[in-house]
């Protein structure tokens, strides 16, 4: 028998049950808990969407007061060149008027009308 005392023997020894600290009606309520559902955007991402939307927001206001101001420049610059294009028109057909006015022959004639007689001796030559 000293083979048998190197073995295992099966020893029966009663184990006491020991209750359950949770109930089965508690586990079952536990288990089965309804989760809350996580939404598909957190808080933070909140913010920073909200952020860039306030961004653009505030750029397409900036361009598009940009762009009014540039078209009320624009429009002024043109009126000015208009204004330009108009006094250059008055001002080269009074030119011509006075080229016009001012012929020998025609401011001869007036002088004459007038009484005054050419005198030679009183005339001096200006050269430009």
């Amino acid at each position: 028998m000293s083979f048998n005392s190197n073995l295992a023997r099966k020893v029966e020894m009663e184990i006491p049950l020991q209750s359950p600290l949770i109930t089965p009606e508690q586990t079952i309520r536990s288990v089965h808990k309804p989760t809350s559902k996580q939404t598909l955007v957190s808080r933070t991402e909140k913010m920073l969407i909200g952020m860039i939307m306030a961004i653009a927001f505030t750029l397409i206001a900036v361009s598009i007061s940009l762009e009014i101001n540039i078209a009320s420049t624009n429009r002024s610059l043109q009126d000015t060149k208009n204004s330009i294009i108009n006094t250059t028109a008055v001002n080269n057909n009074l030119e011509q008027e006075v080229q016009e006015l001012s012929r020998y022959d025609r401011i001869y004639k007036i002088a004459n009308n007038q009484g005054l007689k050419m005198n030679e001796a009183n005339v001096r030559n200006v050269i430009k």
